[in-house]
């Protein structure tokens, strides 16, 4: 056997051990044939102080506020406000939120516009826990502005003990603790990333010249990551519905470092909102040279200027959910244990080949056998830590040895309590590979 066959092999085998492990599924699609029969429409008092009349279903169809715009692949979902009225009790506007709410996932908003950049607005797309009092269970501020914002700003609001890093993303840190409470942060600011481009095509009037674009989230137990995507620069694998975030590069925002995610995430719903002035957009208003002109203050500009409202719209071609097929879920399924015996089968078919063809050659099954009986025999968890020892001593040294040589079991050790058995034996495979890589013989 060749060196080259063989670990093209090997290779072939940890892409498929990574795709099992990683890959995203559909598990909602929101478009314009399900949209209004998957969110409920928020019509009380403006929780934010806005000048703003949110309005149940029937009201805002009445009024035109939404609506399906074209038809088939090309239709999308239309959400604006009014724009003909001067009304003292707040401009009508629309606040929709998800019926189904989420733990972890990938969030891929497709938005053809948005009624951003326009003095007197305050346009979000979020998700927000239904778990108790705010922020009690977090809050993830994907797509957000105020006034005329050219850039779009991505915040996290929690509870106190979250707070992130400044490094692994391209946005620009605006504020570091998560907390809503935070000494040192304007009340309520919580964690916040900026996200300039050049043209401000991430936000407002700017990405609308652009046709729009994605934005997806995805969200794990280790981070939450925020990636955009111009119209013109939307990944292919996205638009065959079979999103990567590992060819993505680095996103605009990670939101990751003095965090535990679980603790001060969970049970997210999706939101959209277009409201006015308020406790961002109206505090705001004298911090804006171009809006300060046009009015005293925001409420007086909203209530008298009707008709510069007409392009404060959504237009969204779809919000899609994918769940990871992570080696949680398989243990839930399948047992992890049973999910290696299938892998170490696959790998052995690709490695001797299939069983009918390996009659003759049965001492090749050998290595098959040993790794279904030492996880039979100890469990896969037992069995990973046990090779974790094992490598300890080949590279490291026996622990009476030296104390700093066994660093690599401690590390791998962790490793397997923090991150699951699954991705580490990705990470401990890929180190095994490039090994033998290096080392193996030319050919026997």
């Amino acid at each position: 056997m060749h060196k080259a066959p063989l670990l093209a092999t090997l290779f072939a085998s940890t892409s498929l051990f990574q795709t099992a492990l990683s890959a995203y599924n559909l598990a909602d699609s929101y478009t314009a044939s399900n949209w209004f029969d998957s969110f409920l429409f928020f019509d009380q008092k403006d929780p934010t102080n806005g000048f703003v009349q949110y309005k149940n279903l029937a009201s805002a169809a009445k009024s035109g506020l939404v609506a399906i715009d074209g038809s088939g692949d090309r239709a999308a979902v239309y959400m604006g406000v009014d724009h003909t009225t001067k009304d003292p009790a707040g401009r009508a506007s629309v606040r929709i939120s998800s019926k189904k709410s989420y733990n972890h996932g990938l969030f891929i908003f497709d938005l053809e516009h948005n009624p951003g950049s326009i003095c007197g607005t305050w346009p979000a797309a979020w998700l927000l826990s239904d778990s108790g009092k705010w922020p009690i269970g977090g809050e993830i501020d994907i797509f957000e502005g105020a006034n005329d914002d050219k850039d779009n700003k991505m915040t996290l609001h929690t509870t106190p003990g979250c707070s992130i890093e400044k490094t692994g993303f391209s946005g620009k840190v605006e504020t570091s603790n998560c907390d809503v409470n935070a000494e040192g942060q304007g009340k309520n600011m919580g964690c916040g990333i900026q996200h300039p481009m050049r043209n401000g095509q991430s936000f407002g009037q700017g990405m609308n010249k652009d046709g729009g674009g994605v934005y997806a989230t995805m969200w794990t137990s280790t981070d939450i990551r925020i990636y955009h995507f111009p119209r013109s620069l939307i990944p292919a694998d996205i638009s065959a519905g079979k999103p990567d975030p590992n060819k993505w590069g680095m996103p605009v925002a990670k939101f990751a470092g003095g965090c535990k995610i679980d603790e001060h995430f969970h049970n997210l719903n999706i939101i959209f909102n277009t409201a006015f002035c308020g406790d961002w957009a109206g505090q705001t208003w004298n911090q804006s040279s171009t809006c300060m002109q046009k009015a005293p203050t925001c409420q007086q500009y909203v209530q008298n200027n009707p008709e510069v409202f007409k392009d404060a719209y959504w237009m969204v071609r779809s919000v899609k959910v994918y769940q990871q097929q992570d080696s949680k879920m398989m243990l839930m399924r399948r047992g992890f244990g049973k999910w290696v015996g299938e892998q170490v089968d696959k790998f052995n078919n690709m490695l001797f080949g299939k069983p009918e063809d390996r009659a003759k050659t049965p001492g090749r099954l050998g290595w098959k056998r040993a790794i279904h009986g030492m996880v039979e025999m100890r469990g896969v968890g037992t069995w990973l830590r046990e090779r974790a020892d094992t490598v300890n001593l080949r590279f490291g040294g026996r622990p009476e040895d030296g104390q700093g040589r066994n660093g690599l079991k401690r590390a791998l050790h962790e490793m397997m309590e923090k991150r699951g058995g699954g991705e580490w034996f990705i990470k401990t495979w890929n180190k095994t590979v490039a090994w033998l890589n290096k080392h193996s013989p030319g050919g026997h």
